[in-house]
């Protein structure tokens, strides 16, 4: 089955055969409100679209105003509105009329003034530190991944925004120091209300930092939860050390630093700490689990070489994390942080209530055919595999299986969700669900790929040999298609940008094919691999790509040496009178623009290319872009479409799958978010009564 099925508004539909699309449970949809939005328009005016909400009655419809004049009555098939008329002074508001006779005004929305959402931040000074060679080098600070959250309960979601300095590195870099780690948190509107400071003994790179905002003891506002260490300030200026219960972490010395001469922290506490999401204040702080040596003392040191596979930290240093809601969808949610996925595999499921963090299960794979369980009683459990879903291979758990991301949905129909870890799967309470034994990789894409085939699928590249791709039952870990490759499979994508085939194409890049999860080979062309995002009208993909380059029109990117060049781009596929149609990439322009030409917008995370951060953040349910201005490194440029649509969906956020997905985004290698039902369904679906009159 798809998910077992829940009596929502956002409800599951019949295309031509028996198959439901996955459901969101109400409990589990965020309370949002209309997320109004006026951009300029295409051919002058303003495009005002709003939010189609999960909740929403089956035959709600929508009058816009502008001022006090309405523009548009009775709204039913769409959540948008070309005004070409509205001038820079107007304004909007959207009336909202349910089929239970409720009326609902929204707030004001007040046209943007620009092309984008400019959001001015508080850049953090750079300093100097020592560099690779001994050097000391100067590092300057830029806008790096974003999340969201509401942190105040007003229904509307705030910024929260990790600051990298240049010098971050990975800890296969000996004898590179980096800068500390600053996450700021800031409102649409421009207001920055926190700042955390992470402090010395936090290193700064991709792979340390997995914060995670959510509403996590369900009071309606977001918190923020990381890992912390001692030095660590929150946004009230305390030590996050003041926030414990335990007296062995509230005497740490904060003025301690166990950064050793290669750069590395291999020793000294590790914490992990709770933070109001409207304050920035630390709520409760415990020891991070599992600490080093796969033990709870938080404060061991790096175990020998054999423990880990390395004496420097790559392995040990290797930090995942997501959102969960373990225990069906009328608990709270859980914090999922992870440690290690080249050999060892620590899972470690945190639930946050009554003001307090609390243990509720650990998964440690501790080798390829080894795991144990820890329960919320502290009570473990050892089981041996010997079998995985591939037959090859020698792991049989998740022992050195974990990819450079992470994954969140319900894919066996229990109600609860399960954690994708690269190649392998855990269950619920902590269990092995299965093992491909495929190995190490870095990107994946979990979502209904196949929509004809029952539940989610998952799309993996592969690092181990001998390499390749994987397309995967994600409740089965059974493969539908596996490919090997000649080397080291670094990037993928998954999307569905052909729409004369069913379901998603996906492609990698030591491959000129592109393939259609049902049809196989579909092209032989294959189009970018970092990005895909809604953004013009119809239900296909569109794919979001920057062109790295060091100097444009003599512009160098501040205290980086690189600038990037983002762009959103669609696939136009050609007859060529060949077996497979030419497929090309058209740069689709913002009122005549490429976005990298509006106020200097760039991607983060160097070749990897992606935005700050990609989601559904307002209006219609098209997503949003954030990128930032490489020319003064302190605004982030927002982004939202201006084209119109024929289509009226729910908001992307309130379907689980994608929710669960923008949360884990800023992890590591970030990957693009992805829905858990087929959304092309709702073109062939668009004349059926029982889809709430949605399109």
């Amino acid at each position: 089955m798809k998910m077992i099925s829940y009596v929502v508004s956002f409800m599951a539909f019949m295309i031509g055969m028996n198959l439901c699309a996955q459901t969101t449970p109400v409990s589990q949809m965020e309370r949002l409100g209309r997320g109004g939005v006026a951009v300029i328009g295409e051919h002058g005016g303003y495009f005002v679209s709003w939010r189609l909400l999960g909740t929403d009655t089956k035959g709600v419809t929508f009058d816009l105003y502008r001022k006090n004049k309405v523009i548009a009555k009775g709204l039913a098939d769409v959540t948008s509105f070309e005004d070409r008329k509205g001038k820079k002074d107007d304004w909007y508001r959207v009336v909202t009329h349910q089929d239970n006779g409720s009326v609902e005004t929204s707030d004001t929305i007040w046209p943007w003034n620009d092309l984008c959402l400019r959001i001015h931040l508080d850049r953090p000074q750079g300093g100097e530190c020592e560099g690779r060679g001994g050097q000391m080098r100067r590092y300057e600070y830029s806008p790096n991944d974003c999340s969201v959250g509401d942190v105040n309960g007003d229904g509307e979601y705030e910024i929260i925004l990790k600051w990298d300095p240049s010098n971050a590195a990975d800890n296969s870099f000996r004898g590179a120091f980096t800068g500390n780690v600053y996450i700021d948190c800031y409102s649409l509107k421009g207001e920055k209300l926190w700042r955390i400071d992470l402090g010395k003994n936090i290193r700064a790179g991709a792979h340390y930092t997995q914060f995670m905002v959510y509403d996590f003891d369900g009071d309606g506002r977001s918190e923020v939860i990381c890992k912390t260490a001692p030095g660590t300030i929150d946004g009230t200026g305390r030590f996050v050390s003041e926030a414990a219960d335990d007296t062995s972490i509230r005497v740490t010395d904060n003025s301690a630093v166990y950064v050793n001469r290669e750069g590395h922290i291999l020793s000294g506490p590790e914490f992990l700490t709770v933070f109001d999401g409207l304050t920035g204040k630390a709520q409760h702080t415990i020891y991070y689990k599992p600490d080093r040596a796969g033990g709870s003392s938080g404060n061991a040191k790096m175990p020998d070489s054999e423990f880990w596979g390395d004496d420097y930290g790559n392995r040990s240093e290797r930090y995942l994390a997501a959102v969960a809601f373990l225990d069906g969808p009328d608990s709270l949610p859980s914090a999922v942080m992870c440690r290690g996925y080249y050999t060892r595999s620590y899972l470690w499921a945190v639930g946050y209530s009554n003001g307090k963090l609390h243990h509720k299960w650990l998964h440690a794979s501790v080798s390829p055919d080894s795991v144990y369980v820890e329960d919320a009683n502290h009570n473990v459990r050892g089981y041996e595999y010997l079998t995985n879903t591939s037959g090859t291979h020698h792991s049989h758990t998740a022992f050195g299986q974990g990819s450079h991301s992470i994954a969140v949905a319900d894919v066996d129909g229990d109600g609860k969700d399960e954690i994708m870890y690269g190649s392998a799967a855990i269950d619920d309470d902590g269990s092995l669900l299965y093992s491909t034994g495929l190995g190490h990789g870095d990107a994946h894409h979990l979502g209904d790929l196949d929509p004809d085939r029952p539940g989610l699928e998952m799309y993996m590249v592969l690092e181990e040999f001998p390499h390749g791709y994987s397309l995967r039952d994600a409740a089965t870990g059974e493969l539908i298609r596996y490919e090997t490759r000649r080397k080291d499979t670094g990037r993928g994508l998954a999307a569905d940008i052909l729409q004369q085939y069913r379901g998603y194409e996906f492609w990698d890049i030591f491959s000129d094919s592109v393939y259609n999860v049902t049809q196989g080979a579909v092209a032989n062309k294959r189009p970018s691999v970092n990005f895909r995002i809604y953004w013009d009208g119809d239900l296909q993909d569109e794919l979001f790509n920057s062109n790295n380059q060091r100097e444009r029109d003599g512009h160098v990117m501040m205290g980086m040496g690189r600038r990037s060049m983002p762009s959103i781009r669609k696939i136009v596929a050609e007859d060529n009178g060949s077996q497979y149609p030419t497929l090309t990439e058209k740069t689709i322009l913002f009122c005549g623009k490429e976005l990298a030409d509006i106020h200097n917008s760039s991607s983060c995370n160097g070749t990897k290319a992606t935005p700050n951060l990609s989601a559904d953040l307002f209006g219609d349910w098209r997503e949003e872009i954030i990128l930032w201005d490489a020319d003064d490194c302190a605004h982030l440029n927002i982004f939202s479409t201006n084209i119109p649509t024929q289509y009226r969906i729910p908001t992307l956020m309130h379907d689980h799958v994608y929710r669960m997905s923008v949360a884990w985004q800023n992890v590591a290698y970030n990957q693009p978010p992805h829905l858990g039902y087929f959304l092309d369904d709702f073109k062939a679906a668009a004349n059926d009564n029982h889809l709430n009159g949605q399109k």
